[in-house]
């Protein structure tokens, strides 16, 4: 079997998580909207020059603009709930997320043997599992429950979404297409931020210095987890490799581990265990 895919998904997903654990920290010193239409056009500059070397087309997909769209929308809810809380309840909820492209694999008809089916189950019930350990650490309720469900569902309505349409429209010019949600991503969450400056008073800066070079980062993160999920598409099934790439919050976790020193509850081990087992069963 060709694992190319399987690689280029899984590094999707590990470019992706890292990229939201960097917008995280740089969101708590930035307006989310700033951080949201900062890693945008950081990407879109990333991929500007593979764009023109390579691919050499400047005709506008209209399902790359629609991803676009469909990305800003998801980090928006996921950004701005993230800042309302409660965390542990917006966190599970926007996991749910990568079941959409699963759930488009087999609305489409694409071929899913028993051990992928197997492995999509744990690997999904897994990323369920380590979001939700923190619920399980915590306990209890506060007020904007509703609201942090709103904003969890609204995440993972728009990334998951992105990530179909990416795995649609990007393998026949991965730069171009990448490129072209980026474009799209960026002017959408400018706009916002042009509006919001105006409507609303905030007491972070819009663009805080000490912000800059995590955005730096992640944006050069984010575009390269783009650019491996379109040619892992490209190479494998779509639902399958959106599967893989949506695995992302299971290392925005560890890197809270490693970096922050933050502590694992029991459900949060385990679901690790349950997603590193569906990933392992997707290759067969």
């Amino acid at each position: 079997m060709d694992l190319t895919w399987w690689s280029l998904a899984l590094g999707a997903a590990v470019a992706w998580g890292s990229a939201d654990f960097l917008a995280g920290l740089a969101a708590q010193r930035a307006r989310f909207i700033a951080v949201v239409f900062g890693v945008q056009s950081v990407g879109l500059l990333v991929v500007l020059p593979f764009w023109m070397l390579y691919d050499r087309t400047w005709r506008i997909d209209e399902y790359m603009v629609a991803a676009g769209l469909a990305m800003v929308c998801g980090l928006s809810a996921l950004y701005r709930g993230l800042a309302r809380g409660p965390v542990r309840i917006v966190a599970p909820v926007s996991a749910l997320g990568a079941g959409i492209p699963v759930l488009y694999g087999a609305l489409t008809g694409e071929d899913l043997s028993l051990l992928r089916a197997a492995g999509a189950v744990l690997a999904l019930l897994g990323i369920v599992t380590v979001t939700a350990g923190e619920s399980a650490a915590e306990g209890g309720t506060r007020p904007g429950a509703v609201a942090a469900v709103l904003h969890g569902a609204g995440a993972a309505l728009g990334l998951g979404a992105a990530v179909v349409l990416l795995g649609l429209g990007g393998p026949a010019a991965p730069f171009a297409s990448v490129g072209t949600v980026r474009l799209t991503a960026a002017a959408f969450a400018g706009a916002a931020l042009v509006l919001g400056a105006r409507s609303e008073r905030c007491t972070k800066d819009v663009v805080a210095p000490r912000a800059l070079g995590l955005v730096l980062r992640a944006g050069v993160l984010d575009c390269a987890a783009n650019i491996a999920f379109v040619l892992a598409a490209q190479r494998g099934a779509v639902g399958l490799s959106g599967l893989l790439a949506s695995l992302y919050p299971a290392v925005t976790v560890v890197l809270g581990v490693l970096v922050l020193g933050e502590r694992l509850t029991r459900w949060q081990v385990g679901g690790l265990g349950l997603v590193f087992a569906g990933v392992m069963l997707l290759r067969f």
